[in-house]
């Protein structure tokens, strides 16, 4: 799995911080907008990431699946 995002389109929702905090960060000396912790998760993380890019009100997550 490969994982982008497009920090440009992020309204700072922090659903998906919240939803695989190990993935992406939404912190305060960033505005709260999105950052990407690990563009290529362990296969752990990958049924949360997929629910953190669901969850994204501005699809500002994109998922490339590699399986």
């Amino acid at each position: 799995m490969k994982v982008t995002v497009h920090p440009t389109t992020c309204i700072a929702s922090a659903h998906c911080s919240r939803t695989a905090p190990r993935v992406f960060a939404n912190r305060d000396e960033d505005g709260g907008f999105v950052r990407l912790l690990d563009a290529n998760p362990p296969e752990s993380e990958w049924a949360a990431v997929r629910e953190a890019a669901e969850l994204c009100p501005s699809a500002t997550i994109h998922v490339e699946n590699s399986e």
